[in-house]
């Protein structure tokens, strides 16, 4: 498989209008869904940004590469780790699984935050290159010694799969599935890029959520119907 500029920018180009469609219909739910519904835009963002690494790496220019990269790694390491828990979160009817996912909210902040802050201190923590057609990223972390990978990678797994996975929603937990079948293919095929591959199959696994809340609105629309 081959990823390019053209591929990021493509999928940006989709994902941003599919996330607005889906925070105008998610205006006809509950407006806990509109947590959701923003994920294929963010998810169209941050390919954006992995389109212009692509072009600063093509150009050979570091300021692009850093800045870019910067704004990809955000979402990557910082963002979903919050905002995931946090849109289970607002949809949970049960008060013991929304303090476990407000738990996690509160893990992935710190986890996160450990993880990138760092990285805007210092420009030659995040170096970013070309391998097999597949950005690959490499973050120098400040708790690497401390903290193993294993372990990092268990609690990023913990905090973003446990609340799609254990949703009350049969919808998220679809979306779950989708996203660890993705982790597992990418492990196995992509793992020297695992990053970029794996946001990039993420993002376009995220047009399911806009079949997911057209068809809560129809089922909304039913009900008020009768």
């Amino acid at each position: 498989m081959c990823f390019s500029a053209t591929a990021s920018f493509t999928t940006a180009l989709v994902l941003v209008p599919v996330g607005a469609y889906c925070v105008r219909k998610a205006a006809r739910l509950e407006k806990a869904y509109w947590l959701f519904a923003l994920i294929p835009l963010m998810f169209g963002i941050q390919q954006f940004f992995e389109g212009i690494v692509w072009l600063g790496l093509a150009a050979d220019n570091s300021m692009a590469i850093l800045i870019a990269g910067r704004g990809f790694i955000f979402f990557s390491h910082l963002f979903w780790l919050v905002w995931i828990p946090l849109c289970c979160y607002a949809v949970e009817d049960s008060a013991t699984k929304r303090s476990l996912y407000f738990f996690l909210a509160i893990l992935g902040t710190v986890h996160g935050l450990l993880m990138y802050v760092p990285l805007l201190i210092n420009e030659d923590w995040l170096v970013v290159k070309i391998s097999d057609y597949s950005i690959k990223y490499k973050l120098t972390l400040f708790h690497e010694e401390t903290l193993p990978l294993k372990i990092r990678n268990l609690i990023y797994g913990i905090v973003v799969l446990v609340p799609l996975l254990s949703s009350s929603d049969r919808y998220i937990r679809v979306f779950g599935a989708m996203i660890v079948f993705s982790l597992v293919m990418t492990s196995l095929l992509f793992d020297h890029v695992f990053v970029s591959v794996w946001c990039f199959f993420a993002a376009v696994l995220s047009f399911y959520i806009l079949i997911m809340i057209v068809r809560k609105v129809m089922i909304t629309e039913v009900k008020y119907m009768k």
